[in-house]
């Protein structure tokens, strides 16, 4: 399943990548930026149990007004366990050894920005994500609780604030994410450090 995921993950750079130069030879209007995430859980029982994220991202956009882009963000974290954690007992069940093993959260998310004054700006996000345990591929978030067995698939949203810096090449945000499944969220706080190659 990892290969197959990291295939799908190399097919849409590339896809992207020769559309992106098109674009750009004949206006302004589409952005391409991509960059690191650092996140911390905030919520319930992943921050029991779990620590800091860390991944990549990578957006692309077209400008529909001035002011207003519309794009789709792709995005990869993965999220340590804690380091104290109890010793997990060889008797115990996949769901009680998951619970202290790191896990990846693969994410698509369609994205609309809007670029406020003094290179500020506001965006909200929401899609599909699909999670995989180092334990076991099958129970993806399946330790929580709230989710009453396997979740590998749940809808990922989220909003964040950030501003352009360094000629608006630059862009650091404060980014609020959720993951979504069986009526429960569980919420990350983090930032992203991303580098606009078209803008």
């Amino acid at each position: 399943m990892k290969k197959i995921l990291k295939d799908i993950v190399c097919i849409v750079f590339l896809m992207i990548a020769p559309f992106a130069f098109g674009q750009k030879e004949t206006d302004n209007s589409f952005v391409l930026e991509s960059g690191i995430n650092l996140s911390l859980p905030v919520h319930i029982q992943m921050y029991r149990s779990h620590r800091l994220g860390i991944g990549v991202n990578l957006r692309a956009a077209e400008k529909i007004t001035p002011t207003t882009e519309f794009g789709v963000r792709a995005e990869y974290d993965y999220r340590f366990t804690k380091k104290n954690h109890p010793d997990v007992l060889p008797e115990s069940t996949v769901k009680e050894r998951a619970l202290y093993r790191n896990f990846s959260l693969f994410a698509i998310k369609p994205n609309i920005q809007f670029n406020l004054k003094s290179n500020w700006c506001l965006g909200a996000e929401s899609g599909v994500g699909y999670a995989i345990s180092d334990e076991d591929p099958k129970i993806g978030l399946g330790f929580v609780d709230e989710y009453n067995g396997p979740t590998r698939f749940g809808s990922c949203s989220g909003i964040y604030l950030g501003k352009y810096l360094a000629n608006d090449k630059l862009n650091i945000s404060l980014n609020l994410t959720n993951f979504i499944a069986h009526g429960h969220a569980e919420n990350t706080l983090g930032l992203k450090f991303n580098y606009c190659f078209f803008k």
